[in-house]
């Protein structure tokens, strides 16, 4: 297995870690609008952590 490959589950499990904690953080927050920037961060994270992952991993590994 690639470091990419490793660099992205990594990112996959952050990700998913902290969407799950900003869900909770939005069920806590009164104002809609602030519901939906937190949403929305989960989200946009579950897609960009990965494929940061993906390009940074093979950097620490030396490949």
């Amino acid at each position: 297995m690639s470091a990419g490959i490793i660099g992205a589950l990594v990112g996959l499990v952050i990700a998913i870690a902290d969407f799950a904690l900003l869900r909770l953080l939005a069920t806590r927050v009164e104002l809609p609008e602030t519901k939906r920037v937190l949403n929305v961060t989960g989200l946009s994270q579950l897609v960009l952590l990965p494929i940061v992952g993906y390009f940074v991993a093979p950097l620490f590994s030396g490949e």
